[in-house]
């Protein structure tokens, strides 16, 4: 999994908004896994040969946790949208102050680009992992434990098949998250790179022609875009194969789980009602994890991108600082003579 401590401390102030984002996530698969666990029990009630009236209550039980389920995924999102803009807010506020604070000087030795991807594209990339990573992040970390109180109820050796099926998908993107770290930060350096050559090149335009210089310069482009563009592919063959690990953990844990089911139905150690609750909120149980594997990139991103926005935040000018004391002589009358010696112009 992806996390930053120095992302998460961006979230002073928003950290128990972003807690209350997570537990609705948390309500919402409990939500799901009620509406599946109900679909089951039509089903087992179904087959058994119930009646018409015993068949209505679990349907308008799963149509109300349908009902519900939206209403909290509604809150989510809109939620989590208002957290990332109140952080994002907050960020630029920082990044805008920092920039006043470090002054022409420190300027002076900067491209232009790299500080406005910083400010603007860094800070744009952070939307999605504040928004939906992080609060996405803490539900699939509770998921397996749901997943293992929900399932044990009715039968607890399947239970625990999915609740180690569920702990191997969570672990398997491990594996390759370092090499994805560091193609993430290589694509983001490459994207700097470039953003600072194009910008460079736009601003002295004229200067290029004057001087017959534009095609050597074109040329310099196009082996960045080049550069960014490996990386790029670098990085999303990467998140292919962590998606490929996620999707075989999810398929091979199911199976597992419905093969174990089966097993224990043949041998008379557990109902078919119970076997059609597991095989129907299979599809919800997983959810999270799916959930956390569309966002993983984005989290990726959001760590690369960050980078450079620390940097700005860490930044010091090499401007002397004015000295504290007054450079001059009061009058009797209260005012401030000046005197200067051998200033000269040219």
């Amino acid at each position: 999994m992806y996390f930053d401590a120095k992302l998460w401390a961006m979230t002073q102030g928003i950290r128990l908004r972003i807690l209350f984002c997570a537990l609705l996530g948390v309500m919402g698969l409990a939500a799901g896994i009620a509406r599946f666990a109900l679909h089951g029990q039509f089903l087992a009630r179904l087959f058994a040969g119930a009646s018409a009236q015993d068949l209505w209550p679990p349907l308008a039980g799963a149509a109300a946790a349908i009902l519900l389920r939206g209403a909290l995924e509604h809150a989510l999102n809109t939620l989590a949208n208002r957290n990332a803009a109140r952080i994002q807010e907050n960020l630029r506020a920082r990044l805008y102050d920092k920039i006043v604070e470090l002054g022409p000087a420190w300027f002076g030795g900067q491209r232009t680009g790299g500080v406005m991807l910083a400010v603007i594209d860094g800070v744009e990339q952070l939307q999605v992992f504040f928004g939906r990573y992080l609060p996405q992040l803490f539900v699939a970390a509770c998921a397996p434990v749901m997943i293992f109180a929900f399932i044990a109820w009715w039968d607890w050796p399947v239970a625990l098949v999915l609740l180690i099926a569920a702990l191997i998908t969570l672990a398997l993107p491990l594996l390759s998250h370092q090499g994805n770290r560091v193609a993430a930060r290589e694509r983001q350096q490459a994207f700097k790179a470039f953003g600072e050559e194009f910008l460079d090149a736009m601003q002295g335009l004229p200067t290029l022609k004057a001087f017959g210089q534009s095609r050597s310069l074109g040329e310099r482009l196009a082996g960045r875009a080049r550069t960014l563009s490996d990386n790029t592919f670098r990085v999303l063959g990467r998140e292919v194969s962590t998606r490929f690990l996620t999707d075989l953990g999810i398929t091979l844990g199911a199976a597992a789980a419905l093969a174990t089911g089966a097993w224990r139905v043949s041998h008379g150690d557990m109902s078919l009602a119970a076997l059609l609750v597991v095989l129907m909120a299979g599809t919800e149980i997983f959810r999270p994890l799916r959930d956390l594997r569309s966002v993983m990139h984005s989290g990726m991103v959001g760590q690369s991108a960050a980078g450079a926005v620390h940097d700005l935040l860490a930044a010091t000018s090499s401007a002397p600082q004015g000295a504290a004391a007054e450079s001059g002589v009061r009058r009797a009358d209260g005012g401030l003579s000046i005197n200067v010696k051998d200033v000269k112009f040219s």
